[in-house]
């Protein structure tokens, strides 16, 4: 495969200095026009294309830069948000550069200096579990950069968001567990105490209340990862009660597959001895066996408003947008209990 051209093949090909070279292409008035020709003639014979992001990060002026930065970029909820992101960027002529946090609020901090360094227009940003709003993100509004928070949020600042609603997502997975004749419903929520993990242990607890059953707190347990593994160890702590529940609410699909895999390991039969509803409506929700009734979360639509925030916020300088999606029941076969 043929190298790409260089400005120093250029400048030995007519034998000329790389700062000759880089001028006559930026068409300098110290440069001959005799000059400027020779170099655009050579620059087209190498097939020279310029690399626009390496000039603008060296100028520290990357107009047309805006950085995203995740916690799993290969998380299923957090690719569709880079999808959205990524689709309305390109409408708009903006390159997007993603950093992966990988759940480290001191790495997020560093991606953030680094994008910083860069000269991005703006941050597109869904933080860390343990990520603090003065450590990581106060110095943004001093410098006057755009950023918008994407699925977490912090509710004591005036900031801009695009988030589910978190609540009444859980309120209708637990209440269509109900309608369906649980009684004994777990919930395996997450440890954080951000609003993802808090908002939808919120929702599966009024449901209860709402409906007259009790909600124990032995039949809570909190996920450090939210994985399949932790889903998988919360259920066999679950089932080694006297009295197990007979349906369970997780907060993500990933956590949901785990129980999955302990209830086949046990012959415990989905939906007829175990309901399981999971949160997010992931590719995997409706490869389980049974499918998996699931909260949908519009992670592209959420990726595209937090673009067009972004966008906003840059060209009106207003203060702050915030947008709450509605969260939406998918009933598949794993809930189907007849009562």
């Amino acid at each position: 495969m043929a190298k790409d051209a260089r400005l120093i093949d250029i400048a030995n090909a007519l034998n000329i200095s790389v700062t000759t070279v880089s001028r006559a292409l930026n068409d300098k008035d110290d440069i001959s026009q005799k000059t400027k020709a020779a170099v655009l003639e050579v620059a087209d014979m190498l097939d020279y294309k310029p690399n626009r992001l390496a000039i603008s990060l060296r100028k520290k002026k990357a107009f047309n830069v805006i950085g995203v930065v995740l916690p799993n970029v290969d998380h299923y909820f957090f690719s569709t948000v880079l999808k959205g992101v990524m689709s309305k960027a390109h409408l708009n002529n903006y390159l997007v550069i993603v950093g992966e946090s990988s759940q480290d609020d001191l790495k997020e901090k560093e991606i953030l200096d680094e994008f910083i360094s860069y000269g991005v227009s703006g941050i597109l940003i869904a933080p860390t579990k343990h990520s603090s709003f003065e450590a990581n993100f106060a110095y943004l509004k001093q410098k006057r950069i755009p950023y918008v928070f994407m699925d977490r949020t912090y509710d004591e600042h005036d900031t801009s968001y695009v988030r589910s609603d978190d609540y009444h997502g859980a309120y209708q997975a637990v209440n269509h567990l109900i309608e369906k004749g649980y009684q004994r419903i777990a919930h395996i929520k997450s440890s954080d105490g951000w609003s993802i993990g808090t908002e939808r242990a919120k929702g599966y607890r009024q449901a209860l209340t709402d409906s007259g059953l009790t909600c124990y707190d032995e039949l809570i347990k909190s996920s450090d990862t939210a994985t399949k593994e932790d889903g998988y160890q919360l259920t066999s702590e679950f089932f080694s009660m006297d009295a197990p529940p007979d349906a369970i609410f997780t907060v993500t699909d990933d956590v949901a597959s785990g129980v999955y895999e302990y209830a086949h390991q046990h012959q415990i039969d989905i939906p007829s001895q175990l309901g399981v509803v999971g949160f997010s409506n992931s590719v995997l929700s409706s490869i389980l066996i049974p499918k998996l009734t699931t909260v949908e979360q519009l992670g592209e639509q959420m990726g595209e408003t937090a673009f067009d925030y972004f966008f906003q916020i840059r060209k009106d300088k207003r203060h702050s947008f915030q947008k709450t999606f509605e969260s939406k029941l998918i009933v598949r076969e794993s809930s189907q209990r007849d009562k």
